[in-house]
């Protein structure tokens, strides 16, 4: 498929995300976190199998990275995100969301070697600025304790993956990554949540109703299995750092949504903030416009997921 079509699919997985921990807030109202987890790695786990299986399938070679990548997002990330949720805002998780980037620019500048530029610096700068000023002046931002810093181990969890994932999506296609990804998460979380239907640190899912249901599976096929497939396609052609700076968009998303589905009015703050933040994105540098210097020969990157 065209490379043309990467950036756009990367601002769709973000219009997803973006989403995403507004939804999953109204969810906990009726499901408790590790359950919800549950369901949603569930639903994800059997759509992108069945879309799999129905195309024909073949085991990649990198199979245990795709594990790994699992394992990362949306095993541990999604796990420390939802049990933060519980202890602090939406609003708080989607002002802590925009750090990622900042995690996933020095990340990738230390072990895939991706030049830290004045333009990539500055944009980072504006991109986080613009965070802050969207949520900044809302007084439930309390700092980073309790929930905020389960959120936050969470983010820094998905910006681990997003290194993992730049260096395995060249070498495999994206429904097979991303589905790889979600079993592996499913099967890594399930035995927590069993432990919490047995000792009765949560009920098990007996009793839910249908809307209730239909909600979790939604936001797992919605939120989660379409953004990351979008994802996954995107990374093999986008560098790290950019990819993680049009994911700044999350956030002014979210406000989005709440404008559309919850009425409410953003302030003139919010509209600056979000101006921010879009704006960042076109002072980051094209992928392009990154040459190497004739004669420079690229330093290799390290490993990530051991010697194999």
């Amino acid at each position: 498929m065209n490379d043309k079509i990467r950036t756009p699919a990367l601002v769709l997985a973000a219009l997803l995300w973006g989403g995403s921990a507004a939804f999953t807030k109204y969810a906990l109202d009726t499901w408790q976190p590790m359950t919800l987890l549950t369901i949603e790695l569930a639903g994800a786990s059997v759509v992108l199998w069945a879309a799999v299986l129905i195309r024909g399938h073949r085991r990649p070679a990198v199979w245990r990275r795709l594990v790994l990548l699992g394992a990362l997002e949306p095993g541990l990330c999604y796990a420390f995100v939802n049990l933060g949720l519980t202890h602090t805002s939406a609003s708080n998780g989607i002002v802590l969301s925009g750090l990622e980037s900042g995690f996933v620019v020095l990340l990738a500048a230390v072990f895939l070697r991706e030049r830290l530029t004045v333009r990539s610096v500055a944009g980072l700068a504006v991109a986080l600025a613009g965070v802050l000023v969207l949520e900044g002046a809302r007084p439930e931002f309390t700092g980073v304790f309790g929930g905020d810093l389960l959120v936050l181990a969470g983010i820094f969890c998905a910006a681990v993956y997003v290194l993992v994932a730049r260096r395995t999506a060249d070498q495999v296609d994206a429904l097979t990554m991303t589905a790889y990804q979600f079993a592996s998460g499913f099967l890594f979380f399930l035995p927590f949540s069993v432990g919490e239907w047995v000792t009765g640190a949560e009920k098990a899912p007996l009793h839910q109703s249908a809307w209730s249901w239909l909600v979790a599976t939604g936001i797992g096929i919605g939120a989660y299995a379409c953004s990351f497939l979008l994802y996954n396609f995107a990374i093999a052609r986008v560098s790290a750092g950019r990819a993680a700076m049009i994911l700044n968009l999350m956030p002014v998303f979210g406000v989005l949504i709440a404008v559309i589905f919850l009425r409410e009015h953003p302030g003139a703050w919010q509209l600056v903030g979000a101006a921010m933040i879009v704006g960042s994105i076109f002072v980051f540098p094209e992928d392009e416009e990154e040459p190497e210097t004739p004669g420079e020969v690229a330093a290799p990157p390290l490993p990530l997921d051991g010697a194999r």
